[in-house]
This record gives structure tokens, sequence and C-alpha cells, in this order.
């Protein structure tokens, strides 16, 4: 587990409070990388990511659950922050606040490719939680 409450690890738990979008990497089959951007919600600790059940990464997932996360640099290429962690396919939507702080967080981007929070989830039913191992970046 990465103590996020200093240096460089609490940089990025910072960073991650206003991101948008990480870049999720996992490995297919054939021990390729395969990153997507993806949304989520940062607790502080972990990530949850929703994805539809079909798709390519939750297949992934169920052969290797070591993923990456990075987050974009800045526009002159700093402030690049790589994330190695676990993941691991929750049965079901968290219930609370944390659901709750994603379909906010998301509401206009789901408005926007012709979603609800219920259609959505009703679509996205998939939930991923990712568990840091290391932190690193500049």
């Amino acid at each position: 587990m990465v103590d996020f409450a200093s240096g460089f690890p609490r940089r990025a738990s910072s960073r991650l409070r206003k991101q948008i979008m990480v870049w999720l990497t996992t490995v297919d089959g054939g021990g390729t990388p395969q990153p997507r951007p993806v949304w989520f919600h940062w607790d502080g600790s972990t990530f949850i990511i929703f994805s539809q059940p079909g798709a390519a990464k939750v297949r992934h997932l169920h052969r290797n659950p070591a993923v990456a996360i990075n987050l974009n640099s800045d526009p002159d290429g700093d402030e690049v922050t790589v994330m190695l962690g676990v993941a691991r396919i929750l049965p079901s939507w968290p219930e609370g606040p944390r659901t709750d702080q994603y379909l906010r967080k998301y509401r206009a981007g789901m408005k926007a490719l012709g979603y609800t929070g219920d259609t959505f989830k009703a679509e996205y039913s998939t939930p991923i939680e990712v568990t840091p191992t290391a932190v690193r970046g500049f």
C-alpha cells in the first residue's frame, strides 16, 4: 500500500482530485499493454472505474490484475505520474457517497453521451477497484 500522506504520492493524490481522466493500462492475453483513457473516482487510496461488462479491459483483468494508471503530464511534459497497482472486479456498484460523487463528477459527460445516471449505471455495470502499489514520477 502506498502512503499518500507525504512526498510525491501526496502531490499525485492532490492532482487526482482535479483530473477528469486517467490512462488505465491492462495487459492482454499476448502480454501487450493496452492503455485507454477512463473516468474514475479517487478516494485518496483507491480508484474506482466503471466498465461495460464485455469490454476488453474486463477480460484482461480476469487473466491478469496488474495495471498501470498514468496521469496526463502538463503541456511542458512535466508533472509525470505513473502508478502501478492491482485491480479487482467488484460484484456491483458500491453504495453511498463514492457512487454519488462519481455520478456528480461525470454528469455533464454522461448527458453529452445520451446517458442518465441510471442508464449509465446499467450499461457500465462492472466496477473495477484499483489499489496502487507504487507511485513514481516527477
